[in-house]
C-alpha cells in the first residue's frame, strides 16, 4: 500500500451498501444475483477495512426495517443468503481476533437467520481487535424508539429520575454501545442516509460515491479513506482535531 495513501484512518466507518439491484437490472440479470455479487464484494470489503486497513468498528446497513415492503420472493432470497452465508463472514473475522455484532429489530426475522446471527456473536464475542457491525433489520427512528421506550420503563419502576437522563443515558440504550461514525459511506450515487446511524452520524464526514456496491472494491474504499483524511473536522469547533 502506498504511503502516500491514508494518513488518518476512521475509527468508525460505515457503509449503506446499496446498488444491487441496479447493478443486476444493468447486465439484465435477477436482482438475486447483484444481491449474491454485492454479498461477495461485502465480504472483501469487510476483511480489507477491518482486518488490514486498521478501522476498528465497521457498520455495515445490510437490510433495513422498510426492506420487509419489498417483493417476498426477493425478501426471502436475502434471508437465505444472510442465514447461509453470514457464518463464513464469522469465521474469518474469529481467525482475524474481530467480534461480530448485529444491531437491529429482531422480530420478523426468520429463526434460521437469528440462528445464524447468534452463532456469529457467540463465536466472536472475546474477540478484540476489530468489530464488525450488521445492521440487518434496521431503522435509526426505531432504534431511539425503542430506546426511548427503554428509558421509558425505567423512569416507571423508579430506577432512573427524569432529571438525569442525558445524552450519555440515550446512548446507553441504543442497540449497541459504540463509539461515533467518523465516515458515512453510501454507494450508487443516492445522496441520503435512509434512517441509518442518525444518532451516531451527528458529526460523521459523508461521502458519496456512484460506483454500485458489487462494483465497490478495495481501491475504491481507499479513495474514501483518502477523502476522509483531507477533511478539516472541527466537530462544531474553531480548531482542527
Amino acid at each position: 500500500m502506498p504511503n502516500e495513501t491514508v494518513s488518518r484512518i476512521p475509527t468508525h466507518a460505515a457503509i449503506i451498501v446499496d446498488g444491487n439491484r441496479r447493478w443486476a437490472r444493468q447486465r439484465m440479470l435477477p436482482a438475486s444475483l447483484g444481491h449474491k455479487a454485492g454479498f461477495d464484494r461485502l465480504k472483501e470489503i469487510t476483511r480489507y477495512a477491518v482486518g488490514d486497513r486498521g478501522v476498528k468498528v465497521l457498520s455495515l446497513y445490510v437490510f433495513s426495517t422498510e426492506n420487509f415492503a419489498r417483493d417476498a420472493k426477493e425478501v426471502g432470497y436475502l434471508m437465505d443468503l444472510f442465514a447461509n452465508n453470514f457464518r463464513t463472514i464469522a469465521d474469518e473475522m474469529n481467525e482475524r481476533g474481530c467480534q461480530v455484532l448485529f444491531s437491529g429489530r429482531r422480530e420478523g426475522l426468520q429463526q434460521r437467520v437469528l440462528d445464524a446471527m447468534d452463532y456469529m456473536m457467540d463465536l466472536t464475542k472475546d474477540n478484540t481487535k476489530g468489530i464488525v457491525n450488521f445492521c440487518l433489520n434496521y431503522g435509526s427512528h426505531a432504534e431511539i424508539t425503542d430506546a426511548v421506550r427503554s428509558i421509558a420503563r425505567e423512569v416507571k419502576s423508579g430506577t432512573l429520575q427524569p432529571d438525569a437522563i442525558d445524552e450519555k443515558t440515550i446512548e446507553s440504550h441504543l442497540y449497541r454501545q459504540l463509539p461515533p461514525v467518523d465516515l458515512m459511506i453510501r454507494t450508487s450515487g443516492e445522496e441520503r442516509l435512509s434512517n441509518f446511524l442518525l444518532w451516531q452520524c451527528a458529526y460523521a464526514e459523508f461521502y458519496f460515491t456512484p460506483v454500485l456496491f458489487p462494483d465497490f472494491t478495495k481501491e475504491c474504499f481507499d479513495q474514501a479513506l483518502e477523502e476522509y483524511a483531507r477533511r478539516d473536522r472541527r466537530m462544531g469547533g474553531n480548531t482542527k482535531k
